[in-house]
């Protein structure tokens, strides 16, 4: 069954001059936006909120920002080029404006866009296909990059599982990416674009984490172990040597929080 279109959602925002390249007109799709300063942790609850969708090529990144856009269908790439996507949102009766990006896979001549996207994005969405261990293995590297490059100190991040309805095919099961979420302070979700399963969760859950963030008191730096002071960007490489197999698998760790949107 489709999923019913999200209020107020518009399709991709293309840039108001012609230009002759895909790539260029790309960039001046989202270069409106890209170009002003992330908000403040007190900006305005009603948005503008940047997410940004990343991963390996091939997990659904595209198919999850159609869902968003209330798409049936994913259009061809000369007919879709600009691959950012704003829309309205509603929210636990509040109502947010969310840009949505979809930019990753556009090779080097995307590369300045990405990193843009990473200095403003307010929240991202790490996506891999549980059909696939390769994406799944990559997350940790790309979270790395993420948090070294962005300017707020803790950005939402939800690693999301797309492709659950290939059952057959699975490689990573719930638990992995769970445990996954757990090591990496993340939150975690499965999905499905192709059946709109958990999207609508996936994009309003999104909103809430940015929300909560915003609204938390300023902390101070986080502290490794023995009390130390530690940088988000040794943090992370902390998180990334944790992640050791036992016996072939991750080391099992349980959250009851990390697969629930709504809190921190």
């Amino acid at each position: 069954m489709a999923l019913p279109p999200l209020g107020g959602l518009r399709g991709p925002r293309r840039g108001s001059l012609p230009l002759p390249s895909k790539h260029q007109l790309r960039r001046e799709a989202a270069v409106e936006e890209l170009d002003s300063p992330p908000q403040s942790p007190g900006g305005s609850p009603g948005g503008p909120y940047r997410v940004v969708l990343a991963g390996e090529s091939g997990v659904g990144k595209t198919a999850l920002a159609g869902t968003f856009a209330g798409l049936r269908g994913v259009p061809a790439e000369d007919e879709h080029p600009a691959d950012t996507y704003e829309g309205r949102l509603s929210v636990d009766e509040e109502e947010t404006t969310l840009i949505l990006y979809d930019i990753w896979d556009q090779g080097e001549a995307g590369a300045w866009l990405r990193e843009s996207c990473l200095q403003t994005g307010d929240a991202f969405l790490l996506v891999f296909s549980v059909a696939d261990r390769r994406s799944f293995s990559r997350l940790p590297p790309t979270l790395l990059r993420l948090r070294e490059a962005s300017p707020h100190p803790d950005p939402p991040v939800i690693l999301v599982g797309n492709k659950s309805d290939l059952a057959r095919s699975r490689e990573v099961s719930l638990e992995e990416g769970r445990s996954l979420a757990v090591m990496l302070s993340c939150k975690h979700i499965e999905t499905s674009a192709a059946l709109h399963h958990n999207t609508r969760e996936l994009f309003e859950g999104a909103v809430r984490q940015i929300r909560l963030r915003r609204r938390r008191p300023a902390g101070g730096p986080s502290r490794g172990p023995g009390g130390r002071r530690e940088s988000r960007t040794k943090k992370a490489k902390r998180f990334l040597s944790s992640l050791v197999p036992r016996n072939g698998r991750f080391f099992k760790q349980r959250s009851k929080s990390c697969n629930d949107l709504s809190v921190l």
